[in-house]
């Protein structure tokens, strides 16, 4: 039903900016564009009802794509918002009073984890285990300091970390050219909105062969996953796998000898494995080697 003229003299609100109602006990009623009411409801504080995503239409509302929502309300002592609801209901017959609540289905973050790891298993490895950053203040300081910041954000120092290195060369001998490798790990870490969390990307790293290659990052189960390259270099170092499971996933692990051999030859930077200079480290190569020394083998899952 359309609102009448009483509604339509009440304050309103649009509904994106829904965190600006007065924190005020009354009726609210949500009106579209063309004035049609879509829902009316009571609250004690207008305010907290519609705080953030919490409320219990908002993802219906939100259905409605080419729909401009907008929230009238007027002011009720809480003692009559009651009476008042059911007799506005009762009024305007409103589209979703009355009507199933449909909520937004979210897939949890390991489904996501394991429908990556299936997709890349062929095509990369498990390098090892790191301990929780915040147990090593020097390599938080160095890492602050050399802008590594990625390395050491808050969410991330308590959780141990998994690294994962993808073969870009097994991959492109699969994809056939290096856009192709760039279109496939686009697809593989792009944005879903069906799931409660994503891919976190370090950002835009330029590589001479590949163009753009992403650093990725999930939380998920209080462990955080690191997904790099290893330089073509670096994995002539790896003397062989094994084979193990993450999530559920069957992936190949480097063995120990090859875990050792990489970390006497090799540095690892936020964007990956590298090969280390025969020459003395630099400053921030230093932290570079004292970051792959941490890994410990993957044993299980």
């Amino acid at each position: 039903m359309n609102a009448t003229e009483f509604i339509l003299q009440l304050p309103h609100i649009s509904i994106k900016n829904r965190e600006l109602l007065p924190e005020n006990s009354g009726i609210y009623y949500v009106l579209d564009e063309q004035f049609i009411v879509w829902y009316v409801g009571q609250a004690k504080n207008l305010r907290s009802r519609w705080a953030g995503d919490s409320h219990h239409r908002l993802y219906q509302l939100q259905k409605q794509r080419k729909k401009q929502f907008v929230i009238y309300y007027e002011l009720v002592a809480e003692s009559h918002l009651n009476a008042m609801e059911r007799q506005r209901i009762q009024e305007y017959n409103p589209q979703l009073n009355g009507t199933k609540i449909r909520t937004k289905k979210l897939h949890p973050t390991e489904t996501l984890l394991r429908e990556t790891l299936t997709t890349l298993a062929p095509y990369s490895f498990l390098l090892g285990v790191e301990p929780p950053r915040k147990q090593d203040p020097k390599l938080i300081n160095d890492s602050i300091h050399w802008r590594d910041d990625w390395r050491v954000q808050k969410a991330v120092l308590p959780l141990n970390v998994i690294h994962i290195c993808i073969n870009l060369k097994e991959l492109e001998e699969f994809a056939k050219d290096w856009w192709s490798v760039n279109r496939f790990l686009k697809h593989v870490f792009r944005q879903r909105t069906n799931y409660s969390d994503n891919w976190a990307c370090k950002g835009q790293r330029k590589d001479e062969k590949y163009g753009l290659f992403f650093l990725r990052r999930l939380l998920v189960n209080g462990f955080a996953i690191e997904i790099y390259r290893a330089a073509k270099e670096a994995l002539e170092h790896i003397q062989g796998y094994e084979l193990t499971q993450l999530a559920g996933v069957d992936m190949r692990v480097i063995n120990e000898n090859s875990l050792v051999a990489l970390k006497n030859k090799c540095l690892l930077s936020v964007t990956g494995i590298y090969m280390s200079s025969e020459k003395q480290y630099h400053a921030y190569e230093q932290n570079c080697q004292k970051a792959i020394e941490r890994l410990s083998p993957y044993k299980k899952d």
